[in-house]
């Protein structure tokens, strides 16, 4: 079984399918949307493979690291181009045959170079059915764990790796035995997300989600990482059954303090009032939403490098978390700039609802000239960064171009 080839192959067919099931006839800002959020799923999808391909062997940590740093240049990229992507109605027609085509000539030459009968199945089930062929991978995946882990029974990440593997594909009974299988290597070293992960697994096996008998789990994982936010929310969960109102009520104010999706965080925000009262206590104010950004980016190019700007060049501006994931938070992508010039950089560009600059408070905005399509920087391109905090959003960000990439 050959996992990368598989995944290339099931990528190249899922973006033939989607340019050329889209109707050319509907409108540039919704299909822009609907692409954005099938960009992101694409970049968690490669996530989850890479690490998959980690947790077998496949990768060393650093060949890991450089394949996410990759992902998230391609996901900046397509965020880039997703506004020109669909300008022109010949153009798309032009780009959806020219993907067909090399959907085909790739699908080819892997499969016969891989000689599998399977990844040909795989291409056919990925062109109909991308939710199908995404299980079937994950089956595959699965299959190739449980051969090594006969081999090599010792190794808890590849249990933790096979429980999560079990959880998509809805075999919850035997992700709580992986899990329990990882938390018992690890001992000596316990990983918070596998001890709730082992709990959350009981919980959906049971039917009933009792979660009594594993709230030991969770009051484990909250020693090691009281912010878990999983561990919050089980562990309230479990002490709420328990009878342990004062437990629940402090778990569940504590979770309601962090960033939450929308729908967790009504729920709580509906059962805290109650929870407050039935512990004896006075329920705080919620916590405020944060405030909206909007980073005012004036870039500029440094004297020094005027000779090195070549016609044709694209500016590239994107704001990435100072501390946090590769992911860009926003960006703006503008052919053949008159620098100086303003870009605004804000909420409305999130990738994803929970990744947006107001989600941050230091960001470190950067500003590139290059010659090349994508969003990976190139020898001999123009850059300049500048770090930003959220006291200064309000304020215009002068970035000055001033390096040249080797």
């Amino acid at each position: 079984m050959n996992i990368p080839a598989y995944a290339a192959m099931l990528v190249l067919a899922l973006l033939a399918a989607l340019w050329l099931t889209r109707p050319l006839w509907r409108r540039a800002e919704l299909v822009s949307q609907r692409r954005r959020q099938a960009n992101v799923g694409a970049y968690e999808t490669r996530l989850a493979e890479i690490e998959a391909e980690q947790a077998v062997g496949q990768l060393d940590a650093e060949a890991a690291r450089v394949l996410r740093e990759e992902a998230a240049a391609r996901l900046l990229q397509d965020a880039a181009s997703q506004d020109q992507a669909y300008a022109q109605s010949p153009r798309r027609y032009r780009l959806a045959v020219g993907l067909a085509l090399l959907l085909a000539a790739a699908s080819a030459a892997l499969y016969w170079r891989g000689d599998s009968w399977r990844t040909r199945e795989l291409i056919t089930l990925a062109a109909n059915d991308p939710a199908a062929a995404e299980q079937q991978m994950v089956r595959n995946l699965v299959d190739e764990l449980e051969q090594r882990l006969k081999a090599q029974p010792e190794d808890a990440e590849a249990w933790a790796m096979l429980g999560r593997s079990y959880m998509v594909l809805q075999r919850a009974g035997e992700a709580e035995k992986a899990y329990a299988r990882a938390n018992l290597l690890s001992a000596a070293q316990p990983q918070p997300e596998w001890l709730v992960a082992q709990g959350e697994a009981h919980g959906i096996a049971d039917g009933r989600h009792e979660l009594g008998s594993v709230r030991a789990l969770f009051e484990q994982a909250l020693k090691l990482q009281p912010d878990n936010a999983k561990a919050l929310f089980y562990g309230g969960a479990a002490a709420l059954q328990a009878g342990d109102v004062q437990a629940a009520y402090e778990r569940w104010l504590k979770l309601r303090a962090q960033p939450l999706p929308e729908g967790v965080a009504q729920a709580l925000d509906a059962q805290l009032p109650e929870l407050a009262k039935r512990a004896g206590r006075s329920l705080p104010a919620a916590p405020a939403t944060p405030a909206a950004v909007r980073l005012t980016v004036k870039v500029s190019l440094a004297e020094a490098l005027r000779a090195q700007l070549k016609p044709g060049m694209t500016l590239l501006v994107f704001a990435k978390a100072k501390d946090g994931p590769a992911m860009p938070l926003a960006v703006k992508r503008i052919e053949s700039p008159q620098l100086p010039l303003s870009v605004v950089l804000d909420d409305s560009l999130a990738m994803m609802p929970s990744m947006k600059l107001s989600a941050f408070s230091d960001w470190e905005v950067t500003a590139r000239l290059t010659t090349g399509a994508g969003a990976q920087a190139l020898s001999g391109d123009l850059e300049g960064r500048h770090a930003a905090r959220r006291a200064e959003a309000g304020k215009p960000l002068e970035l000055l171009i001033d390096q040249q990439l080797p």
